[in-house]
């Protein structure tokens, strides 16, 4: 009967919950460095990386409509943290469709890494082979790290813009990451 004399009790209990949990120390975060000690030891973190993208669904600009592109793009790139959350990456790799080699891009991207765990890539598929091409490909992602290595897995948005006729795709990249 208390319950029903404040029915504000539940909502209270359930804000005070999650403001506890959220603001509490989490053990995988690392704490920021004190600037005050900082060295020259303490450079921006390089990587390499490794992922393979496949298609999800894709839209053409004439409407036409299909599920997953029988495809696989793998690729390998390295990065560079420009600042302590802000990473700039240059990957390559060729693509495959229903194992027959279809073409090869560079992929220039910035990568801003905004939470412990997710993060928010600005990407740009640059198609060199057979001819030349612009996709945009943003993404956004999450990662999960031990020591030097991280799994990531990043959703992507992408668009051939080069030609004029824009179409629209989903893809899924899965990835390792290795810093040094």
């Amino acid at each position: 009967m208390l319950v029903m004399r404040m029915p504000w009790l539940p909502v209270a209990a359930v804000v005070v919950l999650v403001l506890g949990t959220s603001t509490a120390v989490r053990a995988d975060e690392v704490a920021p460095p004190d600037p005050s000690t900082a060295t020259a030891a303490a450079a921006p973190l390089n990587y390499v990386t490794v992922a393979a993208t496949t298609t999800l669904f894709a839209a053409s600009n004439a409407g036409d409509t299909s599920g997953w592109g029988h495809d696989i793009g793998p690729v390998i790139g390295y990065g560079r943290y420009v600042t302590s959350t802000v990473a700039l990456e240059l990957d390559a790799g060729p693509s495959f469709v229903r194992g027959s080699y279809a073409s090869f891009f560079l992929v220039p991207a910035a990568v801003w890494s905004f939470s412990t765990h997710v993060y928010a890539a600005a990407r740009f598929l640059v198609q060199v082979d057979p001819e030349a091409n612009f996709y945009l490909f943003p993404g956004i992602g999450g990662a999960y790290s031990f020591d030097k290595i991280t799994l990531t897995l990043e959703l992507n948005l992408s668009s051939n813009v080069g030609r004029g006729k824009p179409d629209l795709g989903v893809t899924l990249t899965p990835g390792i990451v290795y810093s040094f």
